[in-house]
Formats: structure tokens, sequence, C-alpha cells
């Protein structure tokens, strides 16, 4: 998304392009027409303050007592509270697109993650709309009991409908209305207290005869859970960044204190037994029983109207970005209004009429929110803790904020229904897997690298103040490829994902000869297909005329590096055997591996099914110790090419002296107990010269010998030509270990 990041791209009307999404789609943001109260003030308190604080207050009073009520709303309002301070604190921090806490998540952890709770939040606030219609049934019974149950059901959902499917813009200007008839429910509910005989005596503590407290919790819960009503329609506000903080919190204060004034009324205004029995006692305890039922279907319709119209908003971000199927379809909008998106909710919610019980919905609508709200705290929480330079919100809160909050979320899941939270859970981590096979394209940066760098520097910090280096358990193989051309990296392809998988990496350094750039065309391309191979990969372009400066000079500076090479790899058929022993010398210098690899012109690497490796003649010293005398590095990447080709293995060995044959036997098969080589390989032990013992070797696909300090570059192809295969020729750093 292209915009401005400054205080005009919020006021000024300008264009903004989604590439990502929608390419060639443009919306103005001068057609962004709400503001803070209009937005998210109103929407917010007038959905809180719905069918659960009229028509299930009373009986949650009734089942918890006084005490018991105001502490589930404390809770609860704990819960919200800490959501609603850590999206306020997000939103200060980001550009905020459609679909509120969608993209909220999105632009944090990635569309996957995003997906996988934008899909539960939108099938929340779907469910959440029939338990409205619930509502406005019960209190429309409250005046016309004669009037089927069924019908009005209908009747309201099909006005809720053609409302939301009109405009989005009407549904909201229908607040002023709304907003008069709370007023007025609440107003003719506290003058009933100047009709009343006598007030009752509040019962402290309830008795919980339908329930536990986590059930009442459960039941109350959606009361107090559309805080983020106004941050699901940010698409269309003008300044979300300051609309949604100030107006979520300011409502989020506001019913506060009205349900806790409300518990107080419910508790003096009828006992116990009579808020159990009769769900109606808002209406029959008030100075006029029509006025406050002109309030609960007011509001119970409104509340009911918002969800439908949240629903489509967020399923509208999820088409867009492909995330559910059939994305064209639900992406699109007409006229500025996501009618695609809101036939399918309607026709959700009719599904979701079907349950029946006001209480069943309230309980799985909690539990999606509960999900919600925990993902939004533990990004707060993330971002905190990454201390990234681009995490610097307007509204910064202390990190036991989102921590209580996750905490709170995820207690109160596990607690209300134990096999439902862990049923939305792993609903919600397969939406995640599944999304992650399909490739999303986030068209933002997220805090996935962040939280990766942020675990590398704490563990490369811990190994510095440590040890100050890696030691040989921690070892992998991690290569210094020198390169001229990109096309011989691409011929090292297979070899590099045999040698490097799974876990080592390989920093390519391409020489750029003379400025000439045409032959490293091509060369991120192949660095990709690397990665995509499951091997790490980077490159770094070198200007240098002298092979020996330049390797010099890169094995320098990355030596100063946690991540450093190990290994240099060298294709000897490019190099002079002044080169070969200049890298050499770099190499013990800066005390890093070498690998001299020299391909046999015809068979290259043949099958991958066997190598031979040569150890050399340990006479008269057969004996085992932490320093293995050159055959750490060849053992290792023996290892690697046996585990990743799954070949089988002739460790050979010539011997001057005819008596050593039983212990030079005897410590090969030791070796390859203590160093755990796989079963697959073959012991072969002969007295005698070494030139015929050479010509008459096994054939393999690639054979491993150790290398010595001093080069010679025709003596390395000649034993290519005896043994007619490709070959290894490999000295140690002293840092490896194959008995680690």
């Amino acid at each position: 998304m292209k915009t401005s990041d400054n205080a005009s791209s919020e006021t000024t009307p300008q264009y903004t392009i989604d590439e990502n999404v929608a390419a060639g789609e443009v919306t103005q943001l001068a057609n962004k027409q709400f503001g803070t109260v209009f937005g998210v003030y109103l929407p917010t308190v007038l959905n809180i303050l719905g069918v659960i604080m009229y028509l299930r207050l009373g009986w949650v009073v009734g089942n918890a007592g006084l005490g018991g009520t105001i502490l589930i709303i404390l809770t609860a309002y704990l819960i919200t509270g800490t959501t609603a301070l850590c999206i306020s604190s997000i939103v200060t921090n980001i550009r905020l697109g459609a679909g509120g806490v969608f993209s909220i998540v999105s632009q944090s952890l990635g569309l996957e993650v995003g997906g996988s709770v934008g899909i539960q939040f939108y099938l929340a606030q779907t469910f959440a709309s029939a338990m409205y219609i619930y509502g406005f049934m019960e209190a429309w019974k409250y005046l016309f009991p004669s009037h089927h149950a069924a019908l009005v059901i209908l009747g309201v959902y099909a006005v809720m409908v053609i409302v939301s499917y009109v405009s989005t813009g009407l549904a909201v200007r229908l607040q002023t209305i709304v907003m008069f008839g709370g007023v007025l429910a609440l107003g003719c509910m506290f003058g009933g207290l100047l009709e009343l005989p006598q007030l009752e005596t509040p019962q402290f503590i309830g008795d919980f005869e339908y329930g536990s407290f986590w059930i009442m919790f459960a039941i109350f819960f959606p009361a107090a859970t559309d805080v983020m009503v106004g941050s699901t329609l940010s698409g269309n506000l003008k300044k979300p960044r300051w609309s949604i903080p100030v107006g979520t919190l300011a409502a989020w204060g506001t019913t506060l204190l009205i349900y806790i004034s409300l518990a107080v009324w419910y508790a003096v205004v009828a006992s116990p037994e009579a808020l159990k029995g009769n769900l109606t006692v808002a209406a029959d305890k008030s100075i006029w029983n029509t006025g406050v039922t002109i309030g609960v279907l007011a509001s119970c319709f409104n509340a009911g109207l918002s969800s439908l119209t949240v629903g489509p908003r967020v399923l509208q971000s999820l088409g867009q970005h492909r995330i559910v199927p059939f994305g064209n379809f639900f992406g699109r909008l007409q006229g500025n209004e996501p009618r695609s998106a809101l036939l399918f909710t309607a026709a959700l919610v009719l599904i979701a009429l079907s349950a029946g019980d006001l209480n069943v919905l309230a309980l799985f609508v909690t539990i999606c929110f509960l999900l919600t709200y925990f993902t939004v705290n533990t990004i707060l929480l993330i971002e905190q803790n990454l201390k990234m330079v681009s995490f610097r919100p307007s509204l910064p809160l202390p990190w036991w904020i989102p921590l209580f909050g996750s905490f709170a979320c995820m207690s109160a899941i596990l607690i209300i229904s134990p096999f439902w939270g862990l049923v939305t859970i792993l609903v919600s981590i397969g939406i995640y897997v599944y999304l992650n096979t399909k490739g999303l394209d986030t068209p933002w940066e997220t805090i996935h690298g962040g939280v990766f760098v942020g675990i590398v520097n704490w563990a490369a910090k811990k190994v510095v103040r440590s040890t100050g280096k890696i030691g040989p358990r921690a070892w992998k193989p991690d290569l210094l490829l020198p390169i001229e051309r990109r096309t011989q990296l691409d011929g090292y392809f297979r070899l590099l994902k045999s040698l490097l998988s799974p876990q080592g990496s390989v920093q390519v350094m391409a020489y750029l000869r003379d400025r000439d750039i045409l032959p490293l065309i091509g060369l991120n391309q192949s660095i990709s297909d690397l990665h995509q191979a499951g091997v790490f990969a980077t490159a770094s372009i070198i200007e240098s005329s002298d092979y020996s400066t330049g390797l010099e000079t890169t094995v320098d500076v990355l030596s100063g590096t946690l991540s450093r090479p190990n290994i240099i790899f060298v294709d000897i058929r490019d190099r002079s055997q002044d080169e070969l022993q200049q890298t050499l010398e770099i190499a013990k210098k800066s005390k890093v591996g070498v690998v001299f690899y020299a391909v046999h012109p015809e068979t290259i690497l043949g099958k991958e099914q066997t190598l031979n490796l040569w150890i050399r003649d340990q006479s008269p010293r057969w004996h085992f110790s932490f320093n293995l005398s050159n055959l750490d590095l060849p053992l290792l990447l023996a290892y690697q090419l046996m585990t990743n080709w799954n070949a089988d293995l002739k460790v050979l060995s010539r011997i001057s002296e005819a008596q050593h044959l039983p212990v030079a036997q005897a410590y090969l098969e030791g070796l390859m107990e203590v160093t755990r080589m796989p079963k697959r390989y073959e012991l072969q032990v002969e007295y005698g010269p070494f030139m015929p013992f050479l010509e008459r070797a096994p054939r393999a696909d690639l054979n491993i010998f150790g290398l010595s300090d001093k080069v010679d570059k025709e003596n390395l192809l000649f034993i290519v030509q005896q043994v007619k295969s490709s070959c290894f020729f490999v000295l140690d750093s002293g840092n490896e270990s194959a008995l680690a």
C-alpha cells in the first residue's frame, strides 16, 4: 500500500493503490466518511449495551449475586480493556487498512496468522448477529405475546439484511435513532426506582443455581466483546490512528460504569428468585415498561445490524487476499459495499438462527472473541519485547498489560469450555497450516522477520558471553563459495543441497571482473532456487580482479561475525596452482576448513550412491584422541553425503607395514563406532604401495581424500583420473570434531 505517512495523509484527499490485491483498483481516502464519535464511540457503546444487558444481566445477578456479578463484569472488562489498550497501541504504530482486527494481525504476523484469526473473528461477528436477533425476538414477544417467534425472527432478519445491503452509511446513521432508544430505556429503568415501595437487600454472592461462575462469565462476556467494532470499520474512518484509540477507550469506560450501575439496579429491584425466573425484569420494574422494550428492540436491532455490517467487511478483506475460497467473489466491492460477502454472511446467520438458543450462541461467540483477543495481546507483547526501531507507537504500554491480557484470555477459554476451547484453537492452527501452503503474498512488512532476528540476536549474545565461539557440538557446514559466473553456482546445485541439508548454509562470493556484470546475471534467481530447495544461501558481489586478494578480504570481514563460514569450497578447475596454495594459507590463518573440489569430466557425481573415504596411514599411533589429525572434516562431510544421498561408504586405508594391519583394522572399526557413522559402510585396509592400491580402488561416485599443507594441482588431477570419479580434497580447520 503506497501512502504518505504524515499527518496530512489522513486529512488530505488522495489516492491509494493496493498493487498486491486488486491492481488498478483505486479508492479515494476522501470517501472515508466517519469520525471518532459516529465511526467508533457510538457503534461500540451501542453494541455493548445490547441484548445481554436487558435480557441476561438480571439473570446473572440472580445466579451470582451482586458481588459475583460485579466480579464477572470486572473480569470481562479487564480482558476487553487490556485488548482495547493493545489495539489502541498497535493502531498508533501502523497504517490500518480495512478489516480491523484482521488488518492488525496480518500486518504484524502475516496473512497466514491474520487469516486464521480473521476467520474466527468473522464467525464470531456472524453468530453474534444471530444472537442479537434472538434478543430482539424475546423483547418483541414481551410487547406482542401472540406473535409467532419464527415470523418475528425472519422479519427482523430480512430488514437487517436489506439495510446492510443498501449501505453501510445508512446502518451507521441509524445509530442516532438507536441512541435515543437506549437513553430512553435506561431512563425508564432507573426511573422505576421512584415507584418501588421498598428496595430489595442485595445478595452479595448467589447460589449459582444454573451454572458455575465461569458459565455465568461465558454468558455475560459477549456483552463486553464489541470493543473492536470501531477498529473493524477502520477502512471507513477518516483518522483511524486517532479515532480508534480515543473512541474505543471512551466507550469501554462508559459502558463499564453503566454495567456496574445496572448490576446494582437489578440487585435492588428484585429478589434472586425473581431475577432467575423472569428474563424481562428490566421492563417489569421500570417506570414505563414500553420505553424499556423500545430500548431493547433498538439496541438489539442496532447490535445485530452492526455485526451484519462488520462481518462482511472482514470477509471482504479475507477474500481480497485469497485467504478464503472464492476470494474474487467475496473480495469485490459493489458501490463501495461488500454485497457479495454480505449475501454469504446473511446465509450463515440464517443457519445460526436454527440453533434456537441464545445461551449456546453466547458461549460460541465468547470463545471466538477470546481467541481473537488473545492474539491481539500477544502481538503487542511480541513487538514490545523485540524492541525494534520500527515499533514506536504513539500510545506505549507497559509490558505487563499485554502479558496479563494474553494469560487472562487463554485461561478463560480453557476454563469456560476446555473441549470447545481446544477445538477452536486446533481449528485456528489448521487454518494457519493450510494458508501456509497457499504461498500468500503479504503486501506489507510483518514482524515475522523481527521475531527471528530477535531470537538470533539473543542467541548470539549468549554464545559470545559464554564461550566467545560456537563449539564443535553446534558445528554445521557453512560454506564460502567463490564463483565468477552464475552458471557455476547452478552446476553445484545438487551437490550443495546434499552437503548442506538440513542445517548448513552457503555464502556465495561472486567476483566482478572488469565491471562486467553479464556473467552474474540471474544470480539472485539461483540463490532463490537454493532457498526453495531448503538451503540457506546468501550472495555478495565483490569487485576484484585478483582472486586471492578478494578471498582474503572476504574471509577477514566475515571472520568477525558469529555466523562466519567454516569451509572454503573451491573448484580446482578454475584456480591456478598458486591460487590454490594461497587459498590454503588464507584458510589456515583464519582457522577455517578447505574443500578442493576436483570434477571428473565424464562421471561428474555419477549416481550419487557410493562414497570412498580415504584414511591415511596413522602408523605407529593407531589410537584415538580428540585430535583426529585431519579426519574430522572428511568424516563429517562423508556423513552429510551418506545421509542425504542415502549412500554406501567404503573406508579405505593403505598402510606401509604389514604388522600394523590388525591394529589399523581395529582402529577404523572403532573410528566408525565412536563417530556414529551410519552402518552402511565397509572397511578395506591393505598393505603395500599407494599407487597400485589407488588404481584398483572400488568404484565410487565421489572419493574423499585428506589434503596436505602443500598443494600440487597436477597430482590432484592425476588422482581424479586414477579413481575415475570426482574427488574432494579436504583440510580440517581444527575447530571441527567428528567425536562431538
